[in-house]
Formats: structure tokens, sequence, C-alpha cells
């Protein structure tokens, strides 16, 4: 495995580097515009993409036949982790980009491809993910969400839990069982629904965090073409599947980048702040501590990039992204944990209180952390998935 990038590599990261420069202001920076709740911040973000989607700067690895630059994954990568060391906030039109243009391209339509590709490319829709239910979540297959067939059209009624944006998306990616009497990881289909429709409810829910960026969402007698299905009938199974697999697996580089930046901001913390006399990066269990997250870190960017080399040889995404996320939750939570640990007392403020420890982010590291080992599939998912579909271990 090579880890040196070649010239063309190097110009692609320093033309997306410039254009970074030029662009970024700081009333842009994820500091400012990460709080969805401040008046302007999401026009703020949405200005933002629409002018990247512009420059040709979003879906960059998109084949050019779709409108994308056909940037190869090793140059999608360095554009997500520009991204994340220039303070950028976080892509609003994310799952559009990553999950559901993907997916597109793999099964969609003609029609589907013509109607919803360009309108993700130029940031000018943003998409919602409804999968996760009150009573399916890590089992997903348990859905019960149901959509049946009225003539031409869909009628969707259930509730949806956890997806973010969803007040603001204009289209969802959402499963529902359309043939009750089938197995329950059958009979599931993938449906386009228009957000805006009559009979959606939103809701917010207050996170542990302070913020409300997740929701839940609520479909009585919600109308859909019938053509609205993404796949084939009843193989939603199939194609979550396959969208779970970019969500989980190169996606989590970046990750990675934003964890050595904050794990910087630990070292540099221990090495200047004083508990009893003592300075904390002179304690033996604070260095020890400090070398287990570092390492995690890079076992999680390293187990990234085996599988990076992979696909670059046109490997698709499989069951192995769980290693990545079961590695990226652990890097994760172990970084929270040993954001309390230096902080103590102070570091347990919420962001906007009075006299909190790095304005509140060793909080919101910590409490954002406990979420990574459920979001995406839970760990105990991951490691049922890596043992009977990897290492071919029966079902317990």
């Amino acid at each position: 495995m090579n880890l040196d990038l070649s010239p063309s590599e190097i110009a692609f990261r320093e033309k997306f580097r410039a254009w970074l420069r030029e662009n970024l202001t700081d009333d842009l920076k994820w500091e400012r515009v990460a709080d969805l709740s401040h008046s302007g911040a999401w026009e703020a973000r949405r200005g933002f993409e629409r002018r990247m989607g512009a420059d040709g700067w979003l879906g960059v690895a998109w084949p050019r036949e779709y409108g994308g630059q056909g940037a190869t994954l090793l140059e999608q990568v360095i554009y997500q982790e520009e991204l994340v060391r220039s303070g950028a906030p976080a892509l609003t039109s994310s799952v559009g980009l990553e999950l559901v243009g993907p997916i597109l391209m793999e099964v969609g339509s003609e029609e589907q491809r013509h109607r919803f590709l360009t309108p993700i490319l130029l940031g000018e829709e943003v998409w919602y993910q409804g999968f996760s239910e009150p009573n399916a979540g890590s089992d997903l297959a348990g859905l019960q969400t149901r959509a049946v067939l009225d003539g031409d059209e869909w009628v969707i009624h259930g509730q949806k839990v956890w997806g973010g944006f969803a007040e603001h998306a204009d289209w969802g990616a959402v499963l529902a069982r359309t043939d009750p009497d089938a197995p329950k990881h059958r009979g599931i289909s993938f449906m386009i629904v228009p957000m805006k429709a009559p009979g959606i409810t939103v809701s917010y829910i207050k996170e542990m965090t302070g913020g409300e960026h997740l929701n839940e969402v609520f479909f009585d007698g919600v109308r859909i073409p019938r053509e609205n299905v993404l796949g084939p009938l009843n193989q939603g199974w199939r194609v979550a599947n396959r969208l779970l697999g970019y969500e989980r697996g190169v996606m989590t580089l970046p990750f990675a980048t934003r964890y050595e930046r904050f794990w910087e901001k630990l070292r540099d913390f221990a090495s200047s702040n004083r508990r009893r006399g003592e300075r904390l990066s002179e304690r033996p269990h604070i260095r020890a501590a400090l070398a287990r997250s570092y390492v995690d870190v890079q076992m999680m960017r390293l187990a990234n990039l085996r599988w990076l080399t992979h696909y670059l040889r046109g490997t698709p995404p499989a069951e192995e992204t769980s290693y990545m996320k079961v590695y990226w939750a652990q890097a994760h939570q172990g970084l929270g944990d040993l954001a309390l640990e230096l902080g103590g007392g102070a570091a347990l403020g919420l962001p906007g209180e009075l006299e909190t420890l790095a304005a509140g982010a060793f909080s919101n590291e910590w409490a954002f952390s406990r979420s990574t080992t459920i979001l995406g599939g839970t760990q105990d998912i991951q490691r049922n998935i890596i043992a009977e579909r990897i290492l071919g271990l029966p079902r317990a």
C-alpha cells in the first residue's frame, strides 16, 4: 500500500485548497454555522453548497456522464479531508451526494436518474434518510412503516426516527413494507418521498448536546407516484444494504482526520494545564490514554486505507465496511472519554453555558460519541456481520 500522492492527486488537492481559500470565509466555518437554531445558519450553509455545486465541487467522484468530475476514489477522500481541515461545515446535501446519488446510479431508472441526479450535484435539493423506527433501529428489517398500492399511487403510513434535516429536506429515501406476508427481510421497498407532501409531520428530538438536529417523521396517508420505488419492488433490503456500505466505508476516512485534530487539542490541553500542581501530560495514566487514543485513530485510518486499495482495484464496498464502523466508534468514544478525563468537572458544561471548558467542545464531543456506536448500525450488529458474513461463523 503506497500512501504517497501522485502528481495529479497533489494538483487536485491544491486546486481544491485554492477554491476553499477564495470561497470559505470565516462566517461560513463550522463553528459559526453548526447550530441550525441560529438565524441564517441554514441559509448560509445552503448558499455555500450551491456555490460549490455551481463550480463543480460537489459529487467530485461521480462519473462525468452524470455531471461529476470523474475523480478517483482517492481524490474523493482527499476532497473530504480538505473539507475537514479547512473548517468547512458538514454538507447538508451529504445524504444525496454520498448515499442516494450512488444508489440511483446503480439501480435507478433512467427517468429517476434524469430527475434527481443533477439537482443533487448542484446542491439544489436536500435528501433525508428515513430508515430507523422506534421499534426497528438495530433490527431494521423489523420496520412497520407500510405502503399500500392504491391505483397508481402508494399510500404510506408509519413513523421514522433519528433522521437529520427532515424539516428542510426536499426528498426522502424511505424504507416501507410493501408485502406484509413476506419474511421480514423481504417485502420491503425503497421509496422516494417528497418531504413536503400532505400527511408528513416533522418533530425535533432534543439531543444530549443540547442541539436539535435530529427528527421524528410521521407519515399519515402520504401519497406518492407508483414509479417512486428505487430498485426492484420488495427488494429494498438489498438496496438499503448497498447504501449502508457507502455510509460505513470510505466515508469514514474524513472522520479520522477530524479525530486527529481533536486529539491534538487534547494533547495540547494536557501539556499546558496542571491539576494539583502536576502537569496533566506528566501523569502516567494520562500519557497512556493519549497514546491509546492516538493508536485507535491511526488504526481506524489504516483500516480504511487498506480497504480503499481494494476499492481502487474495482472491488465494491461490502461486509468489510463493518470493520471500519467498529474502528470508527471505538476511536471516537475513546476520545470523548479522554476529553472528560482531562477536563474534569469543568468539561461537563454544555455549549453556551458560562465558564464551560473549551466552549463546550469537550462535553459536546463526549455526548456525541455516545451515538457513534448506534448510528449506521450498532456495534453488536457490526460484529454479527463480521462473524457471520466474513468469518463464516454460525449464527448464535
